[in-house]
């Protein structure tokens, strides 16, 4: 199932590799070490050129042994960037695997720093397929299924899935080539993170936190709004307030949809 309620059972050892950088400083390790009596982990950008920053970077952490520890800090944080990974390989191999994924090619820019751990780049590249299936898999690594929170529903954070079954890891030169469309898709998409409040109670009020096919059309529709605010230059706050409103409002998901289309284009 692509998208569940709470995290599914484990699968393997299972990861989380998180974002420090936006909490106070060591606050991760230090309720990490509260919870694991071994704690395990490893600093993502260690052994690659980013090595001096690397305490300001994301973690991975071991937390086979606390599998709800991911879901209780997010309740803590709210929607820190991160990815929970289960998979039968050891920490040093997911991290020297993921250490791989930090560089990628832009288009034009050159080569750059890839934040692929953010949901939303998460759900473009993986859960939408902007990249293809062989890079897809070859992102993901061997036998592994990757879990990112979308939004925070009544009943709990709404995790969206990927899964890669292959037993034998795909060799591909690395680092990827991202094209002009997708770098401008995934550079105007992190501020989308500002609407998935509006999307949770969407799912919630519709019955709809199951449904693949409606998500993907409702994150698209708001992928659409979020857009043509950024042309129109509206101001951002104002934008999800209006579409908050338009989303209490609204009798039905098509009268929604009416009203965002007017507010869009309206302000």
């Amino acid at each position: 199932m692509r998208y569940s309620l709470g995290l599914p059972e484990v699968a393997g050892r299972r990861y989380w590799l998180v974002e420090t950088a936006s909490l106070p400083e060591h606050e991760v390790l230090r309720r990490f070490y509260e919870v694991v009596e071994a704690p395990e982990c490893r600093w993502l950008y260690q052994q690659t050129r980013l090595d001096a920053m690397k305490e300001a970077g994301p973690v991975l952490l071991d937390v086979t042994a606390a599998p709800t520890f991911p879901a209780e800090q997010l309740e803590a944080w709210g929607g820190i960037a991160g990815v929970i990974i289960d998979t039968p390989l050891s920490i040093e191999e997911v991290q020297a695997h993921l250490a791989r994924l930090v560089t990628v090619r832009l288009k034009p820019e050159g080569e750059g720093v890839w934040r692929f751990h953010e949901p939303m780049a998460l759900h473009l590249m993986l859960g939408e397929g902007l990249l293809d299936r062989t890079h897809r898999a070859a992102m993901q690594g061997q036998e592994a299924r990757w879990y990112w929170p979308i939004c925070r529903c009544h009943d709990g954070w709404l995790f969206e899935t990927a899964v890669s079954d292959r037993t034998e890891a795909v060799q591909l030169p690395w680092p990827v080539t991202l094209e002009a469309a997708t770098v401008r898709r995934l550079s105007g998409i992190q501020q989308l993170s500002r609407l998935m409040p509006v999307l949770a109670d969407l799912l919630d009020r519709h019955g709809l936190q199951k449904d693949a096919d409606a998500i993907t059309a409702l994150w698209l529709d708001l992928e659409g709004y979020w857009s043509e605010v950024a042309q129109s230059r509206q101001p951002a706050r104002q934008a999800v307030e209006a579409l908050a409103g338009a989303q209490r409002d609204a009798s039905s998901l098509s009268d929604f949809r009416d009203r965002m289309q007017r507010l869009a284009h309206t302000g």
